[in-house]
């Protein structure tokens, strides 16, 4: 029994999908998706961790070295855009072996040729390979899960990222201590070659890929057709028929939700590039407990995308509109995060502050796992990776942006620690009014019922 979509022309079947569905095959296609997650984090931030001795080794100075730190940033939007796009007409698992072998590329020729400019032109060459990942990944994901589903397994890939830096970091700086930091290079590369051969053998196009559907989903899309809230994600996810893009990246749910990530994702950023320096200059932190504070926001992000994500799931089973259960909680998170980020930044240094801070910064981040979902819950299944695409192109342009802005706040204070505290009272601003648009502009039904209608 073939399933269908009405539109003005009568019913239209459905193609089946070559991959029926498994439970154990969705999990363990999920599983690499978060290795995948640390193999990123890992390649991203291994120029952090070895700085000094490739700074000492190469003889750069401070301003070079912040461009070859800002490199990956250079292309990096614009294909995670590009990458989207493909993923409507290549299978993401193909597109997921190309940038993991551009990113091992990478890595080996550092490892090889340590030269500034060799640096510099890899790092490049990263992001344009790192880009298109998270939103790929959150496509392959939405592949094996159905709407309902998707939330843990996607918080479980942000997971990946925050839990590299638990994994990845005293590894890799293990590896440059004990060798030297050339071979922290070839470290994150093989890491991508060992991952590509693994998903080789495990990845796959899920039953839930446009176009194609396993039993279980031609059972749900034939029976329950006029009344299951399932019935209309499958019916959209694997139609074949396409709604104008305008329709999508203006709808107010996909501007919420960018709004809302892109809110996050300055957060973020503010956490990589300042907020170490931050907590040594205002409040008198050493390096070493600084660090320890960022490593307990990152813990505190784990926390929280792990809990979204089950509750979450638990209140979409029981009926709960993804409004409620989605846009509030990514919108509502991300806009008390915006406050307490104010209040960490006006209260002295002490035990209080580092509460803030890490609420501040990182219950925010569930944002980036509710926002991926939401997109692929009313998006048509064929144009899912260009909107994920895109989506990820937007909010990750904050990780350009956020550094430069706040670097000219606070050159512009009138002493540092005053530069420092506008710096971060405009971040938190930011932040909250991102939360605040999301409140008020995501509704993920009405925009399924729109994309609907469209293709009627």
């Amino acid at each position: 029994m073939k399933a269908t979509i009405k539109t003005p022309d009568g019913v239209v079947p459905i193609q089946s999908s070559p991959v029926a569905y498994s439970k154990r095959r969705a999990w363990a296609v999920s599983i690499m998706l978060v290795l995948l997650a640390l193999v990123n984090w890992a390649d991203k931030a291994v120029l952090g961790l070895v700085a000094v001795p490739l700074m000492e080794d190469l003889g750069l100075s401070p301003e070079q070295y912040g461009v070859l730190a800002s490199a990956i940033y250079f292309l990096f939007s614009a294909s995670a855009i590009a990458g989207g796009f493909l993923a409507n007409r290549i299978a993401t698992r193909w597109l997921l072996v190309g940038i993991v072998i551009i990113w091992s590329l990478t890595q080996f020729s550092i490892w090889l040729a340590p030269t500034f400019a060799i640096v510099l032109i890899s790092r490049i060459f990263l992001g344009l390979g790192e880009g298109p990942s998270a939103g790929l990944s959150f496509h392959a994901a939405a592949k094996w899960f159905k709407d309902d589903e998707r939330n843990l397994p996607t918080a479980l890939q942000n997971v990946g990222s925050f839990g590299g830096i638990a994994v990845a970091a005293p590894l890799v700086t293990l590896i440059a201590t004990k060798f030297n930091w050339h071979w922290a290079f070839f470290a994150v590369g093989c890491a991508g070659v060992i991952w590509l051969i693994l998903w080789l053998f495990v990845g796959k196009e899920g039953p839930y890929s446009p176009g194609g559907t396993s039993e279980e989903a031609e059972a749900i899309a034939t029976n329950e057709a006029e009344t299951s809230k399932d019935s209309v994600d499958i019916g959209l996810s694997q139609t074949t028929l396409r709604v104008p893009y305008r329709k999508i990246f203006f709808s107010r749910t996909f501007v919420g939700t960018c709004c809302v990530s892109f809110a996050a994702y300055w957060a973020l950023a503010i956490v990589s590039a300042w907020l170490p320096t931050f907590l040594n200059i205002t409040s008198g932190y050493g390096m070493t407990v600084a660090a320890n504070i960022v490593a307990i926001v990152s813990l505190t992000a784990i926390v929280f995308l792990v809990g979204e994500a089950l509750l979450t799931t638990w209140l979409m089973k029981r009926g709960t509109s993804s409004r409620i259960a989605r846009g509030f909680m990514a919108s509502g998170t991300t806009l008390t995060a915006g406050i307490f980020i104010l209040l960490s930044a006006a209260v002295p240094g002490g035990i209080l502050q580092i509460v803030l801070t890490a609420l501040g910064f990182g219950m925010g981040l569930v944002s980036f796992t509710t926002g991926s979902v939401i997109i692929s819950e009313f998006v048509p299944g064929r144009q899912r990776g260009a909107a994920q695409g895109t989506y990820v192109g937007i909010i990750t342009s904050a990780g350009f942006i956020a550094p430069l802005v706040f670097g000219n706040i606070v050159g512009a204070g009138a002493t540092q620690a005053a530069g420092y505290f506008t710096a971060f009272v405009i971040s938190g601003i930011i932040v909250a009014a991102g939360g605040l648009l999301g409140l008020l502009l995501i509704h993920p039904t009405k925009d399924v019922e729109r994309m609907t209608a469209l293709l009627r």
